[in-house]
């Protein structure tokens, strides 16, 4: 019985470190979007019912959140699977990120899919 235990539990520690040591080899780039629920176009083209994070590099994203038209400047930082992000300039939302996969993001503020775009 307790080598069966040792057993299992040696298997379940190679798993979630082979899962983590997965997602610590992901890259995020790219686009990654977010469609807002419940909101309607109204063909005001300062309106978007649409929200992205461009990642430009290892340390900076434009984000275009909350229907604005235009993108703000965000720098973050990525610790394994977490992302944070600050406004470049001091004001406004920070965001936070779980890292599901290569496409897929989960905003921590209100679970929100953001989904990359191909």
């Amino acid at each position: 019985m307790k080598k069966t235990f040792l057993i299992i539990t040696v298997i379940g520690i190679l798993i979630s470190c082979s899962d983590k040591n997965d997602l610590d080899n992901i890259v995020i780039d790219g686009t990654f979007f977010h469609q807002i629920p419940d909101c309607e176009y109204s063909g005001n083209p300062e309106e978007l019912c649409t929200e992205l994070i461009y990642f430009n590099d290892n340390a900076t994203a434009n984000i275009i959140f909350g229907g604005a038209d235009f993108g703000l400047r965000y720098n973050y930082l990525r610790n394994d699977d977490i992302i944070e992000l600050t406004p470049e300039y001091g004001s406004g939302p920070t965001f936070s990120f779980k890292i599901q996969s290569e496409s897929v993001l989960i905003r921590f503020e209100d679970n929100e899919i953001w989904n990359k775009e191909q």
